[in-house]
């Protein structure tokens, strides 16, 4: 390995570069996080075994983790973290290569748990609880969702009541809808828990709001402690090695300091006190606060994709079918290809919101909701039509597809259900629209102005809507402009439907009711324009003409297959014609052709050890050698 890390860029092996592409300043690492999941103990059999022995494997593999010093990548050095989150996002998404139930363990206590508790707490609460934390000392989870609250959690009705006499919350769950629900490190692991509840100065008086709270639900014995109930979800689809578990809680006293204070709290006197007035801004900006786990999710969830493209690729490169390999075939290429195109379009994605989540940029709660539903559902598809490349093989345990779909699955659900996230995107772009529109002049001479300047902007992009020439449609100012305009007209059009509907209907969210799918449609359009940006990008960046060359042909890959999805909508909306996107259509298959004799190597890039690809099988029962003999009749 070190004379290819030795040799000169233009003559390392086409995946090697590709490698140090992807990977960037964080090529050391995620090889530190390949070896760490390579170790034997982690090789482990995940079909097969029992729920309780995969949850045991995985607490072991969350304590060796903690050992390790890896655990401590996000946090601050003051309390003895390194203060390198980024580092710590890259690791996590290279580790989901060999465990999701790892993955999300670990992520439940470091990421839900512990950045929770350091984000929405204060001063006295990170001197108090990280240091045990990040060393696994202290193990914990997230209580926020509840039975029939789902995504509304602004309506959960778990209640803390507050007694200045005693300087002390009452915790209390008011009925069995209110328990706190697959809750992960509650049925087995968990010693506290960030616990989320309305807020009342009294139990006779309003709630303040939703807040959250530490709050212990077992001992140092690991027994659990008095008024609170735990039950064990028991066996899911998927993340078996996780013991998610419901909880209730009956007048459970935490004291004062229990409540995670950054953006409100009770003063010497027992008066509230929040800087934000309004209870839903104090909300919204307190859960703005959570992001990181979707960030996580989002970059989890390629991963998966990338396990199973680099197990279906090498398979049908491998497969010799009627007389040739099975990826020579153009069926093939064109149910690989595309979602190929899609994996590296989303890891250029993903590194623009990891720089986003760094810098805390105002859009990255937009673009983490956004990319984080893409990338699970993608994750999803790309799965399922690479267990279908691979056939009946494909359908064996031990090609792990099985595995990773019933595990990512979720992810479509946790950390925000995906078509919720796909609505806060559209709502946060209109307001970004408003905003953008008041600061010019007033709300309808700017509307005026914006639809002037998309007339002109349309006018221009008309001039080409049946120009079918290869180097116009491969061009990456027509691929840029073609995702943004889609973009900017759909936002358009939502604005005045919605401004319409609530004319008509007498309220902003009666008609934002009535436009929902247009709002998820929208925001599918704004994260294709973000991939779409941060591939061509890529490519503009790269200096060595080889890998330049093929990360082109894969980005016009995805340019091209998109654009095909959306060919209705751009026809209806006149900026092609059927001839132009007929044209696409045609060029869709040769583009895959250019890319077959560099598909191994881009999928060797994504540097997926190969341990990580199969499940290990448990080997045969040996028969007995005495069996009685029967005797036949």
């Amino acid at each position: 390995m070190s004379d290819v890390v030795s040799l000169p860029e233009n003559k390392k092996p086409l995946e090697k570069k590709l490698q140090a592409v992807l990977e960037g300043d964080f090529a050391d690492i995620r090889q530190q996080a390949r070896d760490f999941v390579t170790q034997p103990d982690f090789l482990t059999v995940q079909s097969g075994i029992s729920k309780e022995e995969y949850r045991e494997k995985t607490i072991e593999w969350v304590k060796k983790l903690a050992a390790s010093g890896y655990s401590k990548l996000p946090y601050d050095p003051k309390y003895g973290g390194r203060g390198e989150m980024k580092k710590f996002l890259n690791f996590v998404e290279t580790i989901a290569h060999q465990d999701m139930s790892f993955l999300i363990k670990q992520g439940v206590n470091f990421g839900l748990f512990g950045m929770g508790m350091y984000s929405l707490g204060t001063e006295k609460h990170h001197a108090k609880y990280l240091p045990d934390i990040m060393n696994g000392k202290l193990l914990g989870g997230f209580a926020m969702t509840e039975v029939s609250g789902g995504s509304d959690v602004q309506s959960i009705t778990t209640e803390a009541v507050y007694d200045h006499a005693q300087r002390s919350f009452t915790i209390n769950t008011p009925s069995d809808s209110a328990r706190k629900a697959f809750i992960g490190n509650a049925a087995l692991h968990g010693e506290m828990m960030v616990v989320f509840a309305q807020l009342k100065m009294d139990k006779n008086a309003e709630s303040e709001g939703v807040h959250a709270f530490m709050v212990p639900v077992r001992d140092k014995a690991g027994k659990v402690l008095p008024g609170v109930t735990i039950e064990d979800c028991g066996d899911k689809i998927g993340l078996n090695g996780i013991d998610n578990g419901y909880l209730h809680f009956q007048d459970i006293k935490i004291p004062y300091d229990a409540m995670l204070d950054r953006f409100a709290h009770i003063d010497e006197a027992g008066k509230y006190q929040s800087d934000i007035a309004k209870k839903a801004a104090r909300f919204f900006k307190m859960i703005s606060t959570l992001v990181t786990g979707r960030v996580a999710v989002a970059a989890a969830s390629l991963s998966g994709a990338k396990n199973a493209l680099t197990t279906a690729l090498t398979f049908a490169d491998q497969r010799v079918v009627f007389g040739s390999s099975l990826l020579d075939k153009q069926s093939a290429q064109s149910r690989l290809f595309p979602r190929l195109a899609d994996a590296y379009a989303m890891h250029f994605a993903t590194r623009l919101l990891m720089d986003k989540h760094i810098s805390n940029a105002p859009d990255l709660e937009t673009m983490a909701a956004a990319l984080k539903a893409k990338s699970s559902d993608d994750a999803i598809r790309t799965i399922d039509e690479a267990r279908l490349v691979e056939g009946g093989t494909g359908y064996l345990s031990k090609s792990r597809y099985g595995a990773l779909r019933n595990d990512v699955d979720v992810f479509r659900t946790f950390e925000g259900d995906n078509t919720v996230l796909r609505l806060l995107v559209a709502k946060n772009r209109l307001t970004e629209l408003k905003q953008e529109f008041q600061k010019v002049a007033g709300i309808k001479k700017t509307l005026k102005m914006a639809s002037l300047a998309l007339g002109q902007l349309s006018s221009k992009f008309n001039l080409s809507k049946a120009n079918t020439h290869a180097g116009h449609l491969l061009d990456p100012d027509f691929q840029e402009q073609t995702f943004a305009q889609r973009e900017r007209t759909m936002m358009l059009a939502l604005s005045k439907k919605i401004k319409k509907y609530a004319k008509e209907t007498g309220g902003f969210r009666a008609a934002v009711d009535k436009c929902q799918d247009d709002m998820l449609a929208y925001a599918d359009a704004y994260t294709e324009r973000v991939m779409a940006e941060q591939f061509i990008k890529a490519v503009r960046e790269q200096t060595d003409p080889e890998t330049k060359a093929v990360l082109k042909k894969l980005c016009d890959v995805f340019a091209t297959n998109t654009m095909l999805k959306h060919s209705t909508w751009y026809i209806e909306n006149g900026y092609m014609t059927p001839h132009k996107t007929r044209a696409l259509a045609e060029m869709a298959p040769e583009l895959n052709q250019k890319l077959r004799s560099h598909a191994v190597a881009l999928v060797q890039a994504f540097a997926i050890p190969k341990e990580l690809l199969s499940s290990p099988e448990r080997k045969p029962v040996a028969a007995p050698d005495a069996l009685p003999k029967q005797k036949v009749a």
